[in-house]
């Protein structure tokens, strides 16, 4: 849970609270007096204290929220049994071929003309 600060509208005194991200709008209720105090921002974000490969990593999770990648083709490996454009063309004119071509599609390559 990230650390908030807020600033009391009634003494006006400076403190931080933890609390949950779904509540960063909600106000807080003052230490000192009780009364309701608004979210301020004194400090920024302690961006150059961090790694970079925890800035890279904020970055990427900030970029993914609005702006998501996915691939543009895709990409099959060995066994995949989707049906492409590409190989069911060559399975066409496999089957098209002239009499010099006696494989069946599906059997055994190295079994031509049995």
């Amino acid at each position: 849970m990230p650390i908030y600060e807020y600033q009391c509208k009634n003494c006006e005194r400076q403190f931080e609270q933890m609390r949950a991200m779904a509540e960063y709008r909600d106000p807080c209720e003052c230490p000192w007096c009780g009364h309701e105090a608004g979210r301020i921002l004194l400090t920024a974000p302690r961006l150059n204290d961090m790694k970079a490969s925890v800035r890279k990593a904020h970055q990427i999770n900030e970029r993914s929220a609005h702006e998501p990648r996915s691939t543009a083709r895709h990409q099959c490996g060995p066994g995949c049994n989707h049906n492409h454009k590409a190989s069911a063309a060559k399975a066409a004119t496999t089957e098209q071929g002239g009499p010099h071509l006696k494989m069946q599609p599906g059997k055994r390559p190295w079994m031509i003309g049995h």
